[in-house]
């Protein structure tokens, strides 16, 4: 895993709690105070990731690209819940797996 790539995740790991709220709002005016303070590190987090390499790049940035622009245009509540459940959800399986490589 190269450093951009280790970078992006850390950038997702930080706003981490405020995309777990982000699958819960009920408003779009509590999804989009989310939305506001979120996009540039999720943005950021995109672009490291595409310059880096690590595993399951290309998956990671289809959703993180797919999340980014229905974070945008926030025009479907429940495909945006449904992105980010799917973004943490692979961040999770990538701890998991340096985990286990780093006891290894």
């Amino acid at each position: 895993m190269t450093k951009e790539y280790e970078i992006g995740l850390n950038l997702i790991k930080t706003v981490r709690k405020e995309l777990e709220e982000l699958t819960s709002v009920q408003d779009r005016l509590s999804a989009r105070r989310i939305v506001n303070a979120i996009i540039n590190p999720i943005t950021a987090s995109a672009y490291q990731i595409r310059v880096g390499d690590g595993p399951n790049k290309e998956e990671v940035l289809k959703v993180l690209l797919a999340l980014v622009k229905e974070m945008r245009e926030l025009s479907d509540l429940d495909n945006l819940k449904e992105k980010v459940k799917s973004l943490i959800e692979f961040v999770e399986s990538v701890e998991k797996e340096t985990a286990k490589h780093g006891q290894g």
